[in-house]
């Protein structure tokens, strides 16, 4: 089967609970189709050999720390960092 993207022999952490373990994972379209071991190739494959992937987790670390402790007012003026394109990271 082809794949638009294929990440191959990464150290995935699948965000169960279950130990990091080696694996691919490929996408077609907008979607994360399937993760472990992929056969098949890719339009596009990334050797993901000693690095960390994580299929399907979303970094919503904003850098934005201090809003916690902004009072009411001043967040509503702000906004929040989603509505700001702030909010994720995709890689």
């Amino acid at each position: 089967m082809a794949y638009d993207l294929v990440i191959r022999d990464g150290t995935l952490v699948d965000g169960t609970g279950r130990p990091a373990f080696q694996g691919d994972v490929a996408v077609s379209g907008d979607r994360i189709v399937a993760v472990g071991h992929v056969d098949g190739h890719g339009h596009e494959t990334i050797d993901a050999e000693g690095r960390v992937v994580s299929p399907g987790f979303v970094d919503v670390h904003t850098h934005l720390d201090a809003q916690v402790a902004w009072t009411r007012s001043r967040r509503r003026r702000a906004g929040t960092a989603s509505r700001r394109s702030c909010s994720a990271t995709v890689a």
